[in-house]
Protein backbone atom coordinates (compact mmCIF):
# COMPACT_ATOMS: atom_id res chain seq x y z
CA UNK A 1 0.00 0.00 0.00
CA UNK A 2 3.10 2.11 0.57
CA UNK A 3 6.71 2.08 -0.82
CA UNK A 4 9.60 3.03 1.07
CA UNK A 5 10.72 4.53 -1.57
CA UNK A 6 7.52 6.81 -1.34
CA UNK A 7 8.18 7.23 2.41
CA UNK A 8 11.70 8.13 2.01
CA UNK A 9 10.70 11.00 -0.18
CA UNK A 10 8.57 12.42 2.01
CA UNK A 11 10.73 11.73 5.43
CA UNK A 12 14.29 10.65 4.40
CA UNK A 13 15.33 7.37 5.13
CA UNK A 14 16.88 4.76 5.53
CA UNK A 15 13.15 3.31 5.88
CA UNK A 16 12.68 0.14 7.24
CA UNK A 17 10.61 -3.32 6.26
CA UNK A 18 6.34 -2.86 6.85
CA UNK A 19 6.43 -4.31 10.07
CA UNK A 20 2.94 -4.73 11.81
CA UNK A 21 2.59 -3.70 15.51
CA UNK A 22 -0.91 -3.80 16.25
CA UNK A 23 -3.23 -1.43 15.71
CA UNK A 24 -1.09 -0.39 12.90
CA UNK A 25 1.53 -1.51 10.23
CA UNK A 26 4.79 0.36 10.89
CA UNK A 27 8.05 1.63 9.09
CA UNK A 28 11.33 2.49 11.23
CA UNK A 29 12.53 5.75 9.21
CA UNK A 30 16.41 6.96 10.15
CA UNK A 31 17.54 6.00 13.99
CA UNK A 32 14.71 7.45 15.87
CA UNK A 33 11.59 7.96 13.68
CA UNK A 34 8.70 6.12 12.67
CA UNK A 35 5.92 6.38 10.33
CA UNK A 36 2.41 4.19 11.15
CA UNK A 37 -0.49 3.53 9.09
CA UNK A 38 -3.91 1.87 10.28
CA UNK A 39 -6.93 0.96 7.94
CA UNK A 40 -10.38 -0.09 9.36
CA UNK A 41 -12.58 -1.37 6.93
CA UNK A 42 -16.09 -0.49 7.04
CA UNK A 43 -15.37 1.65 9.89
CA UNK A 44 -16.97 5.38 9.02
CA UNK A 45 -15.38 8.95 9.63
CA UNK A 46 -17.23 9.88 13.14
CA UNK A 47 -16.39 6.57 13.87
CA UNK A 48 -12.57 6.62 13.64
CA UNK A 49 -12.80 10.28 15.10
CA UNK A 50 -14.95 9.99 18.13
CA UNK A 51 -12.49 10.29 20.60
CA UNK A 52 -10.42 13.33 18.66
CA UNK A 53 -10.54 17.03 18.48
CA UNK A 54 -9.48 18.41 14.96
CA UNK A 55 -6.42 20.63 14.33
CA UNK A 56 -6.78 21.08 10.94
CA UNK A 57 -9.44 20.33 8.21
CA UNK A 58 -7.71 18.90 5.24
CA UNK A 59 -9.22 19.49 1.87
CA UNK A 60 -8.87 17.35 -1.32
CA UNK A 61 -8.15 13.89 0.26
CA UNK A 62 -10.75 11.49 0.14
CA UNK A 63 -13.91 11.87 1.10
CA UNK A 64 -13.14 13.73 4.68
CA UNK A 65 -9.91 14.52 5.99
CA UNK A 66 -8.03 15.87 9.13
CA UNK A 67 -5.35 16.18 11.34
CA UNK A 68 -6.76 15.54 15.13
CA UNK A 69 -5.69 16.94 18.42
CA UNK A 70 -3.25 13.45 18.39
CA UNK A 71 -1.76 14.59 15.41
CA UNK A 72 -2.98 11.66 13.41
CA UNK A 73 -4.32 12.24 9.94
CA UNK A 74 -7.52 10.73 9.46
CA UNK A 75 -8.99 10.06 6.23
CA UNK A 76 -12.04 8.30 4.83
CA UNK A 77 -12.97 6.81 1.51
CA UNK A 78 -16.05 4.55 0.86
CA UNK A 79 -16.55 2.36 3.89
CA UNK A 80 -12.91 2.76 4.60
CA UNK A 81 -10.86 4.79 7.12
CA UNK A 82 -6.84 5.07 7.61
CA UNK A 83 -4.80 7.12 9.70
CA UNK A 84 -1.45 7.91 9.29
CA UNK A 85 1.18 8.70 11.91
CA UNK A 86 4.47 10.60 11.94
CA UNK A 87 6.85 10.37 14.77
CA UNK A 88 9.94 11.46 15.92
CA UNK A 89 11.91 12.30 19.22
CA UNK A 90 11.25 15.90 20.27
CA UNK A 91 8.88 17.12 17.76
CA UNK A 92 6.03 17.68 19.86
CA UNK A 93 4.29 20.66 17.40
CA UNK A 94 4.85 20.02 13.48
CA UNK A 95 2.21 18.33 12.04
CA UNK A 96 3.86 17.69 9.18
CA UNK A 97 0.75 18.26 6.68
CA UNK A 98 2.03 17.81 3.15
CA UNK A 99 4.36 14.94 3.88
CA UNK A 100 1.41 12.81 5.21
CA UNK A 101 -1.22 13.89 2.91
CA UNK A 102 1.19 13.39 -0.17
CA UNK A 103 1.03 9.75 1.68
CA UNK A 104 -2.32 9.43 2.22
CA UNK A 105 -2.98 9.82 -1.33
CA UNK A 106 -0.55 7.21 -2.47
CA UNK A 107 -2.57 4.86 0.14
CA UNK A 108 -5.94 5.88 -1.68
CA UNK A 109 -4.30 6.17 -5.43
CA UNK A 110 -3.21 1.87 -4.73
CA UNK A 111 -6.43 0.80 -2.79
CA UNK A 112 -7.20 -2.05 -0.32
CA UNK A 113 -4.96 -5.37 -1.21
CA UNK A 114 -7.75 -7.93 -2.93
CA UNK A 115 -7.81 -11.74 -1.92
CA UNK A 116 -5.64 -12.60 0.16
CA UNK A 117 -2.99 -11.43 1.40
CA UNK A 118 -0.09 -12.32 4.23
CA UNK A 119 1.22 -9.89 6.87
CA UNK A 120 3.96 -7.69 6.55
CA UNK A 121 7.25 -9.53 7.12
CA UNK A 122 9.23 -8.51 10.57
CA UNK A 123 12.31 -6.78 9.66
CA UNK A 124 15.33 -7.41 11.70
CA UNK A 125 15.24 -6.44 15.36
CA UNK A 126 14.83 -2.82 15.79
CA UNK A 127 16.55 -1.05 18.87
CA UNK A 128 17.46 -2.51 22.31
CA UNK A 129 14.72 0.16 24.24
CA UNK A 130 11.57 0.31 23.43
CA UNK A 131 10.09 3.44 25.26
CA UNK A 132 6.35 4.15 25.28
CA UNK A 133 3.51 5.81 26.95
CA UNK A 134 0.87 8.62 26.66
CA UNK A 135 1.76 12.36 26.88
CA UNK A 136 3.76 12.30 29.96
CA UNK A 137 6.15 10.07 28.54
CA UNK A 138 7.15 12.47 25.90
CA UNK A 139 9.54 14.96 27.44
CA UNK A 140 10.92 12.05 29.50
CA UNK A 141 11.75 10.00 26.05
CA UNK A 142 13.51 12.66 24.14
CA UNK A 143 15.79 13.49 26.93
CA UNK A 144 17.02 10.21 27.40
CA UNK A 145 17.07 9.66 23.46
CA UNK A 146 19.10 12.88 23.44
CA UNK A 147 21.32 11.78 26.26
CA UNK A 148 21.66 8.32 24.14
CA UNK A 149 21.46 8.80 20.63
CA UNK A 150 24.67 7.64 19.74
CA UNK A 151 24.77 4.59 21.26
CA UNK A 152 24.55 1.20 19.86
CA UNK A 153 23.66 -0.40 23.31
CA UNK A 154 20.64 2.49 24.30
CA UNK A 155 19.25 3.36 20.91
CA UNK A 156 16.02 4.09 21.54
CA UNK A 157 13.02 3.57 19.84
CA UNK A 158 10.33 6.47 21.22
CA UNK A 159 6.53 5.86 21.39
CA UNK A 160 3.87 7.97 22.70
CA UNK A 161 0.10 8.50 22.01
CA UNK A 162 -1.82 11.51 23.73
CA UNK A 163 -4.80 10.76 26.03
CA UNK A 164 -4.25 6.74 26.33
CA UNK A 165 -3.21 4.61 28.83
CA UNK A 166 -4.32 1.09 30.07
CA UNK A 167 -7.82 1.82 30.90
CA UNK A 168 -9.07 3.52 27.61
CA UNK A 169 -8.32 0.65 25.07
CA UNK A 170 -11.43 1.50 22.94
CA UNK A 171 -9.09 4.53 22.30
CA UNK A 172 -5.79 2.98 21.75
CA UNK A 173 -5.31 -0.65 23.14
CA UNK A 174 -1.71 -0.23 24.98
CA UNK A 175 -1.60 -4.12 26.20
CA UNK A 176 -1.99 -5.49 22.70
CA UNK A 177 0.19 -2.70 21.36
CA UNK A 178 3.24 -3.32 23.39
CA UNK A 179 3.13 -6.68 22.74
CA UNK A 180 2.98 -6.42 19.11
CA UNK A 181 5.89 -4.56 19.60
CA UNK A 182 8.16 -6.42 21.56
CA UNK A 183 7.10 -9.41 19.75
CA UNK A 184 8.27 -7.91 16.25
CA UNK A 185 10.99 -5.35 17.22
CA UNK A 186 12.40 -7.54 19.99
CA UNK A 187 13.98 -4.78 21.97
CA UNK A 188 16.01 -5.77 24.79
CA UNK A 189 13.81 -3.51 27.43
CA UNK A 190 10.37 -1.87 27.27
CA UNK A 191 10.02 1.31 29.10
CA UNK A 192 6.24 2.09 29.80
CA UNK A 193 5.20 5.54 31.26
CA UNK A 194 1.47 6.09 31.09
CA UNK A 195 -0.78 6.06 33.75
CA UNK A 196 -1.87 10.50 34.04
CA UNK A 197 -4.83 9.22 31.99
CA UNK A 198 -6.37 5.94 33.71
CA UNK A 199 -7.75 7.68 36.31
CA UNK A 200 -11.39 6.95 35.51
CA UNK A 201 -14.17 4.19 35.70
CA UNK A 202 -13.32 1.20 34.63
CA UNK A 203 -15.75 -1.39 32.86
CA UNK A 204 -15.58 -4.65 35.35
CA UNK A 205 -18.63 -7.43 35.34
CA UNK A 206 -20.85 -5.18 33.02
CA UNK A 207 -20.50 -1.87 35.20
CA UNK A 208 -18.14 1.01 35.67
CA UNK A 209 -16.40 0.61 38.75
CA UNK A 210 -14.79 4.12 40.31
CA UNK A 211 -11.05 4.05 40.82
CA UNK A 212 -9.87 2.93 44.13
CA UNK A 213 -13.09 0.55 44.72
CA UNK A 214 -11.87 -3.14 45.20
CA UNK A 215 -13.02 -4.07 42.20
CA UNK A 216 -11.42 -0.83 40.10
CA UNK A 217 -8.17 -2.06 41.75
CA UNK A 218 -8.65 -5.72 40.70
CA UNK A 219 -9.51 -5.36 37.37
CA UNK A 220 -6.64 -2.48 36.93
CA UNK A 221 -3.92 -4.99 38.94
CA UNK A 222 -4.65 -7.51 36.68
CA UNK A 223 -4.06 -5.59 33.69
CA UNK A 224 -1.29 -4.28 34.08
CA UNK A 225 0.40 -7.78 35.86
CA UNK A 226 -0.91 -9.28 32.58
CA UNK A 227 0.86 -6.71 30.79
CA UNK A 228 4.20 -7.36 32.53
CA UNK A 229 4.36 -10.82 32.39
CA UNK A 230 3.62 -11.04 28.53
CA UNK A 231 6.47 -8.93 27.99
CA UNK A 232 8.58 -10.61 30.30
CA UNK A 233 6.95 -13.88 28.40
CA UNK A 234 8.31 -12.24 25.03
CA UNK A 235 12.14 -12.39 26.34
CA UNK A 236 11.82 -8.65 27.49
CA UNK A 237 13.20 -6.78 30.42
CA UNK A 238 10.85 -3.97 31.45
CA UNK A 239 11.01 -1.07 33.63
CA UNK A 240 7.52 0.32 34.50
CA UNK A 241 7.66 4.10 35.82
CA UNK A 242 4.92 5.92 37.56
CA UNK A 243 4.32 9.48 37.58
CA UNK A 244 5.38 12.44 39.73
CA UNK A 245 3.11 13.95 41.93
CA UNK A 246 0.37 16.29 40.10
CA UNK A 247 -0.71 19.55 41.16
CA UNK A 248 -4.34 19.00 41.15
CA UNK A 249 -5.46 17.04 44.52
CA UNK A 250 -7.80 14.66 42.88
CA UNK A 251 -5.42 13.87 40.32
CA UNK A 252 -2.52 13.12 42.46
CA UNK A 253 -4.49 10.64 44.24
CA UNK A 254 -5.09 8.61 41.78
CA UNK A 255 -2.06 8.85 40.32
CA UNK A 256 -0.63 7.65 44.10
CA UNK A 257 -3.04 4.65 43.50
CA UNK A 258 -2.24 3.72 40.59
CA UNK A 259 1.41 3.81 41.52
CA UNK A 260 0.97 1.34 44.78
CA UNK A 261 -0.35 -0.85 42.16
CA UNK A 262 2.33 -0.92 40.04
CA UNK A 263 4.81 -1.36 42.57
CA UNK A 264 2.51 -4.24 43.90
CA UNK A 265 2.80 -5.91 40.53
CA UNK A 266 6.35 -5.55 39.40
CA UNK A 267 7.50 -6.88 43.24
CA UNK A 268 6.50 -10.21 42.18
CA UNK A 269 7.78 -10.60 38.71
CA UNK A 270 11.36 -11.53 37.97
CA UNK A 271 12.90 -8.84 35.02
CA UNK A 272 10.02 -6.36 36.18
CA UNK A 273 11.58 -3.10 38.01
CA UNK A 274 8.86 -0.33 38.72
CA UNK A 275 10.24 3.43 39.27
CA UNK A 276 8.64 6.60 41.35
CA UNK A 277 9.84 9.54 39.67
CA UNK A 278 8.53 11.00 42.59
CA UNK A 279 11.63 10.11 44.34
CA UNK A 280 13.89 13.17 41.99
CA UNK A 281 10.70 15.32 41.22
CA UNK A 282 8.75 15.48 43.98
CA UNK A 283 9.24 17.60 47.27
CA UNK A 284 11.47 15.84 50.57
CA UNK A 285 8.11 15.37 51.83
CA UNK A 286 6.21 13.68 48.43
CA UNK A 287 4.68 16.38 47.36
CA UNK A 288 4.25 18.47 44.23
CA UNK A 289 7.31 20.08 43.07
CA UNK A 290 6.65 22.80 39.79
CA UNK A 291 10.23 24.03 40.08
CA UNK A 292 13.82 21.90 41.64
CA UNK A 293 16.95 22.93 42.98
CA UNK A 294 19.51 22.25 39.99
CA UNK A 295 22.92 22.96 40.40
CA UNK A 296 22.37 25.38 43.09
CA UNK A 297 19.62 27.40 40.85
CA UNK A 298 15.62 26.95 41.56
CA UNK A 299 14.24 25.63 37.78
CA UNK A 300 10.88 25.10 36.98
CA UNK A 301 10.51 21.44 35.60
CA UNK A 302 6.77 21.10 34.98
CA UNK A 303 5.13 22.64 31.55
CA UNK A 304 1.07 22.81 33.09
CA UNK A 305 1.11 20.95 36.92
CA UNK A 306 1.27 17.51 34.89
CA UNK A 307 4.10 17.27 32.31
CA UNK A 308 7.64 17.52 32.81
CA UNK A 309 9.40 20.50 30.81
CA UNK A 310 12.73 19.84 29.40
CA UNK A 311 14.73 20.22 32.64
CA UNK A 312 11.98 18.32 34.40
CA UNK A 313 12.61 15.44 31.68
CA UNK A 314 16.18 15.66 31.92
CA UNK A 315 16.27 15.44 35.65
CA UNK A 316 14.53 11.86 34.75
CA UNK A 317 16.34 10.64 32.23
CA UNK A 318 19.34 11.22 34.77
CA UNK A 319 17.88 9.14 37.45
CA UNK A 320 16.65 6.15 34.66
CA UNK A 321 20.54 5.79 33.54
CA UNK A 322 21.44 3.81 36.17
CA UNK A 323 18.00 1.46 36.23
CA UNK A 324 18.31 1.06 32.95
CA UNK A 325 22.13 0.67 32.34
CA UNK A 326 21.35 -2.32 35.60
CA UNK A 327 19.24 -3.91 33.42
CA UNK A 328 20.50 -4.56 30.26
CA UNK A 329 23.59 -5.86 32.03
CA UNK A 330 25.83 -2.23 31.32
CA UNK A 331 28.53 -0.52 32.90
CA UNK A 332 27.10 3.06 34.22
CA UNK A 333 29.52 5.62 33.36
CA UNK A 334 30.64 7.58 36.28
Amino acid sequence: MLSRAQIAKQFGGPVGAPTPTYPYCQWLVGRNSFLALAVEPHTSFNTATQYVDTLVTVNGLGQEAIIANNRFLYFTEGSTSYWLLWQTPGDFSSLNARQLVALGREVLAHGLPIGRVGLPRAGPPGPPIYFAGDSTAAGPEWAWWALHENSTTTRTLAEYQVGTGMVASYFFNWPKHLLAVAAERRPKLVIWMGSANDGQELLVDGAYRPVGSRLWDVAYGQMVGSTMRSLVDEGCKVLWIGEPAMQDPSLNVSMQLIDRIYAKEAAHRRGVVFYNPGAVLNTRAGGYAGSLWIDGVLTPVRLDGIHLNIAGSEVLADALAPIIHRLLGLRTAR
